[in-house]
């Protein structure tokens, strides 16, 4: 592989992964615990408390180890 900024051969290929957790907002967490009160229900508190999203996605970068360069493979 070259490197298409400086035209090296020195290029390292390594998977990279992007993980995104998404987490309750201060509103969410005020109408859960709201509902909790209001009906006196652990049960529906607790899925609240420990529901969050993650979402991770691989990808492959090349990095030319010259020039520091990266792109998608």
């Amino acid at each position: 592989m070259i490197c298409n900024r400086c035209g090296s051969n020195n290029v390292f290929v390594q998977a990279v992964t992007d993980v995104k957790t998404k987490h309750r907002g201060c509103i969410g967490w005020f109408f859960w615990i709201l509902l909790a009160i209001c009906t006196v229900g652990l049960i529906l508190i607790i899925p609240a408390l420990t529901n969050s999203k993650t979402k991770s996605k691989t990808r492959t970068m090349a990095v030319c180890q010259y020039c520091g360069n990266r792109w998608r493979v």
